[in-house]
């Protein structure tokens, strides 16, 4: 997280599941995230980026198919 002057600029890695909507995930995540680290911290959130380390199956690496 990155602070200037109240404002806050957020930068997440995170795995979303698979199958998923990523653009709808995406957006519903930054939304989410945002919008609590404003209300713990009182800062104004101007951004939150994500990163998407990967895709995970509901099953694990482990699943087998």
């Amino acid at each position: 997280m990155t602070t200037y002057g109240g404002t806050a600029q957020l930068a997440l890695s995170v795995d979303l599941p698979y199958p998923a909507d990523i653009a709808v995930t995406c957006r519903q995540l930054q939304r989410e995230v945002g919008e609590r680290v404003a209300q713990l911290t009182g800062l104004d959130v101007r951004d939150v980026t994500l990163t998407i380390r990967r895709l995970a199956t509901a099953g694990g690496p482990d699943r087998v198919r």
